[in-house]
């Protein structure tokens, strides 16, 4: 009889290790949380291109998680971004939003290729009557952009990198009493020539400039002599 029990007992505990083991766990009615994927490169970078037949920057300087922030530069006007990345197929979708406090202040709705190359992309105003809606391409810009200072005993024009533009200039008949004028823009480099276009202003009574960089060349050395344009003459600072 013993024998007997100890069988089935022995069955018992067969038939339960033939099942795999397995178990159901009981539910634990935590939340599940999905993931959303890391960009496979880094958003953060210098973008341009043509915006409504002028030129725009958007600078993406912070990227975590989902979130990302910049600013742009367009004619001269400069203004922060905020909004957030989300995978979209191969690419991704960048939502980013202007402070809304200006009359130009609109919502950027781009599509970001894979390799965080290229924006395609929509601008709407926030104020409808304020601006047409845009649509734009850009570039992620190369290493090859640097700053540009240059100066003269009156006058200086600096180039920055993310493709803002400052004139500090005097008008001819107020040199004497000491009041400069800051005009701000946005500029592109085609070899030789800066394009720049200008913010609105009274005081230059111009809405776009060209100068024109002079090099000279002695032996196997070649610097950069001169800036010229719009009448002024820059020179490389030593």
């Amino acid at each position: 009889m013993k024998y007997i029990c100890s069988l089935l007992l022995t069955g018992i505990a067969a038939a339960a290790c033939n099942s795999g083991g397995k178990s159901t766990p009981a539910d634990s009615g935590a939340v599940k949380i999905i993931h959303q994927a890391r960009p496979s490169h880094d958003p953060i970078g210098i973008y341009t291109g043509d915006f409504g037949g002028s030129p725009i920057y958007i600078s993406i300087n912070f990227a975590r998680g989902k979130n990302v922030a910049g600013y742009n530069t367009h004619k001269g006007l400069r203004r922060n971004l905020h909004g957030e990345i989300l995978q979209d197929g191969d690419a991704w979708r960048l939502r980013l939003e202007e402070p809304g406090d200006h009359p130009y202040d609109g919502v950027f709705d781009i599509r970001l290729s894979e390799d965080m190359k290229t924006m395609d992309g929509t601008w709407e105003p926030l104020q409808k009557d304020s601006a047409s809606s845009k649509k734009f391409t850009l570039n992620r810009v190369a290493g090859e952009n640097y700053e540009v200072y240059m100066a003269s005993e009156e006058n200086s024009i600096q180039f920055n990198v993310d493709g803002s533009c400052r004139l500090e200039y005097y008008p001819a008949d107020s040199i004497s009493g000491g009041q400069v004028n800051i005009l701000r823009g946005t500029w592109t480099r085609t070899q030789d020539t800066f394009h720049v276009n200008w913010q609105k202003n009274e005081q230059f009574g111009k809405s776009a400039s060209q100068f024109i960089l002079h090099v000279k060349r002695e032996g196997d050395d070649t610097y950069i002599d001169s800036l010229t344009g719009d009448g002024f003459i820059f020179y490389q600072l030593p």
